[in-house]
């Protein structure tokens, strides 16, 4: 329950000021839209991205700096936001047109919706503060019928990120070193690029120890966070890459709940099918536990290594409800079925044995202008369903997320 309350009193110190600080911002926003200062040439290069914010899209002042500023204009129009990247007014140098111009083709084929039901949010830059909590939960099932629960402790961080359209650059930090308690021995590396056709995952996750069982044969403890043997003999180390396509892409858009790049006007959902291909290697020794409770597993298997490939294929449905003005609520559930591959190392007959994994989101949202809040869930799942044991190992996550749009 500490981790709770730590969780919950940090979010408040982050959210409390921003959501007064989101008037603030927009009172002096509004002031500067009707007093815009003069723009010169040779102002200091942070003066002059101050004052071009204050002034309005597709203005005659607008139109004026792009001439005044000529092939340099579009450098720092990029650091105040204000960049239209479909433009054509705007001077770039030969390699920059280049890859805008990949870029509009790209935004063209892959990323148009219908604007009655997605737009943009006229912003290329966000800056996020986010609380990021995940274990690994695992359920192991012998061939006499008994069952042993495990799950790691909650990897409570904190942090930051900076983006430009698809680009970003983030820091995370454990916050239960800030206070003191046992380091963290899990790591978590995550790659995502949504847009409105398809979207791209890729990731890594280790656990190392510090893990807790909750459950072994006769011996059964609740505390979802604790319990009274912590186990240090499982290792997991998983990694994959996941490819979507959403059906549905002119009026259903992911990016909305979980980018804050877009914005949901009406509810809409939408069939997703894809493929997705991961690495699963489990090892579990279970030889160091106190020999009351060591001796409820057969004596002559108390050490197991699992280690296989997954090949699966994705289809599920995602649903974008607006329930009221600035709010959305997304629910995504994406069966996996196809066929793990064993490794030498899993003491299995058959090399290929069937799979059926699974993959769940979820994401309350909150645009207020230019800011965004957001608490969102996911859970990706593997199942093992070997003759001689069955093992579903999961990575459950759940973040606290406040941006801004610029």
């Amino acid at each position: 329950m500490k981790l709770i309350y730590r969780t919950l009193l940090i979010m408040l110190y982050l959210f409390v000021p921003l959501i007064a600080l989101g008037d603030t911002i927009e009172e002096s926003v509004s002031d500067s839209v009707r007093q815009v200062p003069e723009i010169k040439k040779n102002d200091k290069w942070y003066n002059q991205i101050w004052k071009y914010r204050g002034v309005e899209s597709d203005s005659i002042l607008e139109d004026s700096l792009k001439v005044a500023f000529g092939k340099n204009y579009w450098k720092w129009a990029i650091l105040s936001g204000k960049l239209d990247l479909r433009d054509d007014d705007v001077e770039y140098p030969k390699f920059v047109k280049f890859c805008l111009d990949v870029y509009n083709w790209g935004s063209r084929t892959f990323n148009t919706y219908d604007t009655a039901y997605v737009v943009g949010t006229g912003k290329n830059w966000k800056l996020m503060l986010k609380n990021d909590n995940w274990f690994n939960t695992y359920h192991l099932k012998l061939p006499t019928g008994m069952r042993v629960d495990m799950h790691s402790d909650v990897a409570c961080n904190i942090g930051g990120s900076i983006s430009f359209m698809a680009a970003s650059l983030g820091y995370m930090y454990n916050i239960d070193n800030l206070f003191g308690g046992e380091r963290m021995k899990h790591k978590k590396w995550e790659f995502q690029f949504t847009c409105a056709l398809i979207a791209f995952d890729a990731y890594y996750s280790k656990n190392t120890g510090s893990t807790n069982l909750t459950r072994l044969g006769s011996y059964t403890d609740y505390n979802l966070f604790k319990s009274n043997y912590n186990f240090s003999g499982l290792k997991l180390e998983s990694y994959g890459i996941d490819l979507y396509y959403f059906f549905n892409n002119k009026k259903y858009s992911q990016s909305a709940a979980y980018s804050y790049s877009k914005y949901q006007k009406k509810s809409a959902g939408s069939a997703i099918a894809g493929v997705t291909i991961s690495r699963q290697d489990i090892r579990m020794d279970f030889n160091d536990l106190p020999v009351d409770v060591r001796e409820e597993l057969p004596q002559d298997k108390r050490n197991y290594h699992i280690k296989y490939n997954d090949y699966c294929l994705m289809v599920g449905y995602g649903y974008n409800w607006v329930f009221r003005k600035n709010w959305l609520l997304n629910v995504t559930g994406i069966p996996c079925l196809g066929f793990n591959h064993n490794l030498n190392v899993t003491s299995e007959d058959n090399r290929n044995i069937l799979s059926l994994n699974f993959k769940a989101k979820i994401a309350l949202v909150y645009n207020h202008n230019n800011f965004f809040y957001s608490l969102n869930g996911k859970a990706d799942g593997h199942l093992f369903n070997g003759s001689q044991y069955k093992l579903m190992n999961s990575v459950e996550n759940i973040a606290l997320i406040a941006g801004f749009r610029f």
